[in-house]
């Protein structure tokens, strides 16, 4: 145990594929004992799952591994098997089903009703427009609700149905921070939700206990544009001043990493001095448990008209989103990584990386620029051989893992446990080789396969 709490994590956002990449970040820290060291978890989207999954069980900074492994087993089990979209979770499935069906009978009846028309078919044409209309508006008002529904499955399946709210949270003090990263769109900037408090430039801040759900902060978080109906909150119902609200989506549409909550930390704290109340000082040292995918395969725009315009739509969105987030990744490795900076202030667990480029970035030196730093990179490498691994087999794994798609989906058992391995591992080597933090332990790979299969021993 030690009473310095100076790491902070920063978890992607990046759908279920985020959600368990997240969960193995945060369980090799709890095998290395570090997270007696974590001061805050931020996180955006599918990396806000896995923080609400972490900020629903024991003190994440001072839980075993016995501990936590029992508590994440189960909503892995959920990932895997269910997810809470276009899966089988009780909470959606009848949802979804409605919903097609509402779709179907709208567009059925419309064209019966062209049929009828056309037929001078007068009373089933007017049966027909009936139906239509009101199977339409059955599924636009199904489509409104879809926010509502997924919130409802992140609760039932991967928060432990407990209906916790963020006041809730509050009143069972922990040792870590953990900060929900959503992103308001009438100031274009973050809003924070955690189990201290609730923060937004030009809106000010409150250390009160709130009565939200905390799985509508989570689903507030993984709000993404289009796929859900943005999050509205009037500003007096969770204790802000004003007469106003809150319009939030995705926390990654402004910063997809997370990491802004630590390195804004100061500045934030300047204009709300009342933050050192939930968090006194900013980490020291910052993990990014980035589960972003990135560009794999850009596949062709086909057709012509509508569908160019809207494909150009969401490719110009991918593309500005893409390329914002590639160059904060570049700006932070610049930071992490610099070769004539001792005392380094971060480090990736970067989905599209495996656990040797480390190694050969900093080891088999044969000059003089053989630091600490470089000697760990030699140990990790023979430490991931002695595990059975090889440079080879870890492209494929991250050609699986970065190559899952961002979805709600069940991810099945085989990707659920490469995933978690893959940030467990990458979390682990990479923390040795660049500050010598924890140590190379023993990897059981079947450990991996049990928790997502929902069991612990």
């Amino acid at each position: 145990m030690t009473d310095t709490r100076d790491i902070g994590v920063a978890l992607s956002g990046g759908g279920h594929r985020a959600t368990v990449f997240g969960l193995g970040v945060l369980l090799a820290l709890v095998d290395q004992g570090l997270n007696e060291r974590v001061v805050s978890i931020s996180s955006v989207s599918g990396g806000s799952i896995a923080n609400g999954i972490a900020m629903t069980g024991p003190d994440y900074g001072n839980v075993g591994t016995a501990d936590f492994e029992s508590h994440i087993a189960k909503s892995l089990l959920a990932i895997s098997d269910r997810g809470i979209l276009l899966g089988g979770a009780p909470a959606t499935s009848n949802y979804i089903r409605m919903l097609i069906g509402s779709i179907v009978v709208t567009a059925i009846s419309w064209i019966v009703f062209v049929v009828a028309v056309i037929g001078h078919w007068w009373v089933p044409a007017i049966v027909a427009a009936i139906i239509a209309i009101v199977a339409g508006l059955v599924a636009w008002r199904l489509f409104r609700g879809r926010s509502r529904r997924t919130q409802a499955a992140i609760d039932a399946e991967l928060l432990g149905n407990t209906h916790i709210t963020l006041a809730g949270l509050r009143a069972k003090p922990t040792s870590v921070h953990h900060v929900l990263c959503t992103t308001e769109l009438q100031t274009g900037t973050s809003f924070y939700f955690s189990n201290r408090m609730l923060y937004g430039y030009g809106f000010s801040g409150t250390s009160a206990p709130v009565e939200l759900p905390l799985a509508t902060a989570v689903q507030a978080s993984a709000c993404v544009p289009g796929a859900f109906s943005p999050c509205t909150l009037t500003l007096g119902d969770i204790g802000l001043q004003g007469t106003g609200r809150l319009v939030l989506v995705d926390g990654g549409v402004y910063d997809n990493m997370a990491d802004e909550w630590e390195y804004g930390f100061r500045g934030r704290q300047k204009s709300w001095p009342s933050l050192a109340e939930a968090q006194p000082a900013p980490a020291a040292l910052l993990l990014v448990g980035n589960a972003s995918g990135g560009w794999n395969d850009l596949k062709p725009i086909k057709g012509d008209g509508v569908r160019v315009e809207l494909a150009g739509v969401l490719r110009s969105k991918d593309v500005q989103y893409d390329v914002s987030t590639a160059h904060r990744r570049r700006a932070l490795a610049a930071v992490f990584r610099d070769h004539d900076t001792r005392t380094a202030d971060g480090v990736f667990a970067q989905i599209t990386a495996s656990p040797y480029e480390i190694t050969e970035q900093f080891g088999n030196r044969t000059d003089d620029r053989i630091d600490d730093r470089c000697r760990r990179a030699d140990e990790a490498r023979h430490f991931l051989d002695q595990q059975g691994y090889t440079p080879d087999m870890w492209v494929a794994v991250v050609r699986k893992t970065s190559g899952v798609p961002t979805t709600l989906a069940p991810l099945g058992p085989e990707t659920t446990a490469a995933l978690l391995e893959h940030g467990y591992v990458l979390t682990m080597v990479n923390m040795y080789v660049m500050h010598g933090l924890g140590a190379l332990r023993p990897v059981d790979r079947s450990r991996f396969t049990r928790l997502a299969g929902g069991a612990t021993q």
